[in-house]
């Protein structure tokens, strides 16, 4: 009777709803041969009139009752967030058989994690209305914040989980742009309230005289560009940002040196 019980406790702690297993992943091409200890979601989000969002879930190896939730978007602009599912910290990794392996690196050993294809015409999510494929940074933080909230009515058992979002290189605009949203959604009393703890972005992109000269930085280090040109450009552009038309045109005449160098 206790084990029934047990059995029964165990059960209902991630009793999803209809429509979240409506989304379960019961085949995985190329996991054939992996013993697979979570399970994982994959759907739409509609968000706005006309907005499908892909997403794809994947549960905490343990205790994902109680463990974080993260979003996880590429940056690209229009990159997929599949690329850091398949390639950097999802749970399975492709390999050269065209079969799935696991990533003893996954993030999902640590947190709930959800990948996201955005914004719309990004990936496998789309719109009926064309007109949304011209978007920018603050209609993408506010189609992110419409996603997260459909999420969690689609799995109501995260919704007071910490939550945590993430991405990289564009990241440098999507993750600052949507945490304002969420924290100024939160004080107007949007529900649900998220249980907002912060964000997270690797090599984060601002803007062209930031990005642009860490990658050139990068070129120096090893010793592939020309010392004499390089000069020249740390001089001009990367000691101080470009204040007028001319040195902005210089700089980036000096950036197509050292890049075809």
């Amino acid at each position: 009777m206790y084990a029934l019980v047990l059995v029964c406790l165990v059960s209902s702690v991630m009793a999803y709803t209809d429509e979240a297993m409506a989304d379960k992943v019961e085949n995985l091409p190329g996991a054939e041969a992996l013993n697979i200890t979570f399970n994982q979601f994959s759907g739409y989000i509609p968000v706005g009139e006309s907005k499908q969002l892909r997403y794809w879930f994947y549960e905490a190896e343990s205790d994902a009752a109680n463990k974080p939730l993260t979003f996880w978007s590429n940056g690209g602009p229009g990159c997929s967030g599949l690329l850091g599912a398949m390639t950097e910290q999802g749970p399975f990794r492709p390999n050269k058989d065209l079969k799935l392996e696991m990533n003893p690196y996954s993030w999902n050993k640590v947190s709930n994690m959800v990948f996201i294809e955005a914004p719309a015409g990004v990936g496998f999510s789309y719109s009926d209305n064309e007109d949304d494929y011209k978007t920018g940074d603050d209609q993408t933080a506010n189609d992110n914040y419409d996603l997260i909230q459909g999420f969690l009515k689609r799995f109501p058992e995260y919704s007071k989980n910490s939550l945590y979002i993430t991405s990289e290189s564009y990241g440098g605009h999507y993750m600052p742009t949507l945490a304002k949203v969420i924290v100024d959604q939160n004080k107007a009393g949007s529900q649900p309230v998220l249980n907002f703890k912060g964000f997270a972005v690797g090599n984060p992109y601002t803007n062209f005289y930031s990005g642009t000269p860490s990658g050139l930085v990068t070129y120096w280090g090893h010793q592939l560009v020309a010392k004499p040109t390089w000069d020249e450009y740390s001089k001009k552009c990367f000691e101080t940002t470009p204040s007028n038309p001319k040195q902005a045109t210089e700089c980036s005449d000096l950036m197509v040196v050292l890049f075809e160098q």
